[in-house]
């Protein structure tokens, strides 16, 4: 994916880009889930801006596109489906938000973003076995995210310092 030219071309033919594949993953799933190479692989924000057009739809197992670019810590992609207004904290079947799916993974420039914005994706959200994307990002090993997410969590300012001796 990334091919903005070529994916103007099978639009104006016409193409169905609403059409799933076996795993219910729609063109614009695909697209959310390419990340730019090394080598400078770039476009994968216009191309999911251009099937935004056409599609915004929820794969089989419930995943935005949104959730699927956070996943793969895609900044470019996660930025331009805020820009175009997708839910945050929309949760897929698992009850995981994109946050939760960014923070599993370590991807911590994915996790600023998703908590910088206006309506702030929700750092204290549970998924379906109760557990947080600071959780998620503390059970991988993710020290870079937790100390992020930490940060971005009110729960957490309203206790600076455990006092001595306490359960804190």
């Amino acid at each position: 994916m990334g091919h903005k030219e070529a994916v103007e071309i099978l639009l104006g033919a016409g193409a169905q880009v609403d059409l799933a594949d076996g795993d219910g993953r729609t063109a614009l799933s695909v697209a959310a889930l390419c990340v730019p190479s090394a080598a400078g692989g770039r476009g994968h924000g216009e191309v999911v801006s251009l099937l935004l057009e056409k599609v915004d739809g929820i794969d089989g197992e419930g995943r935005t596109a949104l959730c699927l670019a956070a996943a793969k810590g895609s900044v470019e992609v996660v930025r331009t489906l805020l820009d175009r207004g997708l839910d945050e904290n929309h949760k897929d079947d698992l009850g995981w938000t994109p946050l939760h799916a960014a923070a599993c993974e370590g991807h911590r420039s994915t996790c600023a973003v998703l908590t910088e914005r206006g309506s702030m994706a929700r750092v204290g959200e549970l998924d379906v076995e109760g557990r947080t994307p600071l959780i998620l990002a503390a059970q991988e090993g993710h020290g870079s995210t937790v100390r992020l997410l930490l940060d971005r969590d009110e729960r957490m300012r309203a206790y600076p310092e455990a006092p001595p001796n306490s359960d804190l």
